[in-house]
């Protein structure tokens, strides 16, 4: 394992499981419920009536997509999950009935589950730290002919605000980031298109593709690190640049030169079936 995935691992472990599921804004519960509408009116709402289906989370968290799936539809699923966090699979097993988990990369996907293959295969804010191209043909792997791909993940779009700041003379005298910037953190595709392109020259048709550009408000620094930090949206950077660490003064300057403060975030939302 690099030095920076078990770094990502320790930050998932340590900072994002126990408040993942908060999601206090409601941004990626708003980008997985469209997910599965997508599911819905490509497949109905009585799919595993008889025999349910096999699908596998790539990213399974704390199995927020399974969940709300049973939640919100009739569908009977035999539910997989891979996830790099141990801890978010702990609880995801706590959470989500007869689940079949493992705790991997999601970048080596071909190494889990060997020997079988989905109906469904989906990937939920995954790319920001795997490469999609890397991930797509991996994908197809486990997919059986025909068999449904749902994808959701940020772009480069996202946070314009946030990425204007991170780059503002004010933000980069305060903490030095060395040169670095968000998206050498998180790795998103560029936007919605890119994503489709990706999918199709995988062997992928595109059945539908949307763009969420959620809004986010922070009244203040604690209610950006609550969402940016322990959120998961932004941690490595907090990290990097010691954002999280800020003691009494700086709290107090960046409540009053940056806080309250709007933006929105941009995901891709797209379901595509496997050619072949």
């Amino acid at each position: 394992m690099t030095t920076e995935a078990a770094r990502i691992r320790r930050q998932y472990d340590e900072v994002i499981a126990p408040h993942y599921d908060r999601d206090p804004q409601g941004v990626a519960g708003g980008a997985v419920d469209l997910a599965i509408e997508q599911l819905v009116e490509a497949r109905g709402d009585a799919v595993g009536i008889g025999e349910p289906i096999d699908a596998l989370d790539v990213g399974v968290g704390t199995g927020r997509f399974f969940r709300r799936l049973r939640a919100t539809t009739s569908w009977r699923v035999r539910p997989h999950g891979l996830d790099a966090s141990a801890e978010m699979i702990r609880i995801a097993e706590a959470e989500v009935e007869d689940l079949v988990a493992s705790v991997g990369d999601g970048g080596a996907l071909e190494s889990h589950f060997a020997g079988r293959r989905f109906e469904l295969v989906s990937t939920h804010f995954v790319t920001g730290y795997v490469p999609l191209p890397s991930v797509a043909p991996q994908v197809r792997g486990k997919l059986l002919p025909g068999g449904l791909w749902s994808f959701v993940g940020g772009t480069r779009r996202g946070f314009p605000g946030l990425r204007a700041l991170a780059e503002s003379r004010f933000f980069r005298l305060a903490f030095p980031t060395r040169g670095r910037r968000i998206d050498d953190h998180v790795i998103n595709p560029d936007d919605t298109g890119e994503v489709t392109r990706v999918l199709e020259a995988a062997g992928f048709e595109v059945v539908a593709a949307e763009t969420l550009r959620p809004p986010v408000a922070f009244r203040d620094f604690d209610r950006f690190l609550e969402f940016a930090y322990e959120g998961g949206w932004l941690t490595p950077l907090i990290e990097a640049v010691g954002l999280h660490r800020a003691g009494r003064l700086t709290r107090a300057v960046l409540n009053r030169n940056v806080f309250p403060r709007t933006d929105h975030h941009e995901i891709a939302v797209v379901l595509a079936r496997r050619n072949g």
